[in-house]
């Protein structure tokens, strides 16, 4: 008998026993000297934090992918959250090969249309809702930032380099919206 979770995240965990057991990081600190070097050379970071830590982690990523010219996968909680980056991504669309724009969107058929490179997929009424992720790839694969919306402005999660990991929650989240994602 297979369990059904309502929490992306602890679905996840679940796959992978003792991640979610591994010490919490307070990125808070971390975050105002962390690099993105530095997230990839710890591997794995368990975090609780707020959205400035995850908004300054996001554009770490986001920055990587234009650089290095590869795709982008990033979820939205709400059109709104979507709304305040849309310029800044509309720029860094034109600039990378794929990107995939999943968000608890109202309406998927946003007023200003993103460039043909880009897919911009509603997730509503998923687990995926709640969720903020942003992943791209560097030579060893998808690496990237998984966090829950616990309420009251934090949020759980994991930075993570494991291809492993991070192709799990493509899959997953791939499966449930019933469309392709490939970061290669």
């Amino acid at each position: 008998m297979t369990s059904e979770y309502d929490s992306f995240l602890e679905e996840l965990w679940s796959e992978f026993p003792g991640l979610s057991e591994k010490e919490i990081t307070d990125i808070t600190d971390h975050n105002i000297l962390w690099t993105l070097d530095e997230y990839i050379k710890a591997g794995y970071v368990n975090f609780k934090t707020g959205r400035k830590e995850l908004y300054r982690l996001s554009i770490l990523l986001e920055n990587f992918a234009v650089k290095n010219n590869v795709a982008l996968f990033a979820t939205f909680e709400t059109e709104k959250r979507y709304k305040y980056v849309e310029d800044r991504y509309l720029e860094i669309l034109e600039k990378i090969p794929k990107a995939w724009i999943i968000g608890n969107f109202n309406n998927p058929f946003l007023a200003q249309q993103p460039p043909k490179n880009s897919e911009v997929i509603s997730c509503d009424g998923t687990n995926i809702s709640d969720m903020w992720i942003v992943i791209t790839k560097n030579s060893m694969g998808p690496f990237g930032l998984v966090a829950e919306n616990i309420g009251d402005g934090q949020y759980r999660g994991f930075f993570s380099i494991s291809p492993p990991l991070m192709k799990k929650v493509v899959e997953n989240i791939s499966k449930s919206l019933r469309i392709s994602v490939d970061l290669s």
